[in-house]
């Protein structure tokens, strides 16, 4: 299997996920849920770390953390080491409590912060915990709302600044934007995540490609060859016109091409073909994948074209 990728800056914003091992509880208590908040702080003052969101289910958990330092390996070493030693202490077992290494995603703030921070807030709906996000009381939801009893380490303002300079207005903001896009809110994450390890579009990826990755080997770490350079939408549709003449349906199969291999987003691809807004594009590449499953002609025309450029997502 390969390892994650793990690349540390000053700065950096990440999407930790963390799981009980066979996806066991390991939260079996509110107590529990309250030292692992306990935990959290600690590492927050220790390593200088900025919480942004977090939520804790019952058998994994949520954070968005902001290293000031590149320590993420450090802080997460101590958070998931004492949170184990406390669990198997108070229980009376041995054994690994987390279900591998923490997943940790590098997250183009400016960007997508605030729709990751509605996904992650949006687990306990998903989960059909509760029907209001507000009712959870293990998520950070509510102090996006109100900064009454806040614990001092949760960072909010900075995400809530997105909305609105005015924090009040800010806040009913964020609720709407929350709220509105229940039952879709994982879309833009799916839509604008590469490697698996990266939420942020082209640029973005570019940059951390160019500056931690190029000049590493793909036995170094192998989600490595999901993030080289990839083909330019220029590259795409010059190449699908070559081989499909109806320029209409061309078109299509280059704006599903650009969607599966460029990781541009959904807006820059739209802006790039015209016509056609970032939710047409969308329901487009869903189309054209289910009509590629049913349609062999079709499937082995684009897997041809695909053939051109050696990409896999």
């Amino acid at each position: 299997m390969a390892r994650p990728l793990r690349i540390e800056y000053a700065g950096a914003f990440y999407h930790i996920i963390q799981r009980g091992n066979e996806r066991k509880e390991i939260f079996k208590s509110d107590r529990d849920r309250e030292k692992f908040l306990k935990y959290i702080e600690l590492i927050s003052g220790r390593y200088n770390i900025r919480i942004h969101t977090y939520c804790i289910m019952n058998n994994h958990f949520h954070l968005i953390l902001e290293t000031i330092e590149p320590n993420l390996a450090k802080a997460m070493h101590t958070l998931n080491t004492g949170y184990t030693v406390y669990f198997n202490t108070k229980r009376k077992r041995t054994g690994h409590l987390f279900q591998g290494r923490y997943k940790a995603i590098l997250v183009q703030a400016d960007e997508y912060l605030h729709h990751l921070s509605r996904y992650i807030h949006l687990n306990p709906i998903r989960a059909e915990l509760v029907k209001d996000p507000k009712d959870y009381p293990w998520s950070s939801y509510k102090f996006f709302l109100s900064e009454i009893n806040s614990p001092g380490w949760l960072k909010t303002d900075f995400i809530l600044s997105m909305f609105d300079k005015d924090l009040k207005k800010a806040r009913v903001l964020y609720r709407k934007f929350v709220i509105e896009h229940i039952g879709n809110e994982i879309d833009v994450i799916k839509d604008n995540i590469t490697a698996g390890s990266i939420l942020a579009n082209h640029d973005f990826v570019e940059w951390i490609r160019d500056k931690f990755i190029k000049d590493k080997s793909d036995r170094e770490i192998p989600d490595i060859e999901r993030l080289k350079k990839r083909p330019s939408l220029a590259d795409i549709i010059s190449k699908v016109k070559e081989a499909v003449k109806d320029e209409g349906f061309s078109r299509k199969i280059a704006i599903y091409l650009s969607r599966k291999y460029t990781a541009k987003t959904l807006n820059e691809i739209a802006s790039f073909y015209g016509n056609i807004g970032d939710t047409g594009v969308s329901q487009l590449c869903l189309r054209l994948e289910r009509k590629r499953k049913e349609d062999r002609q079709l499937n082995n025309l684009i897997s041809q074209l695909e053939k051109v450029w050696n990409v896999e997502t």
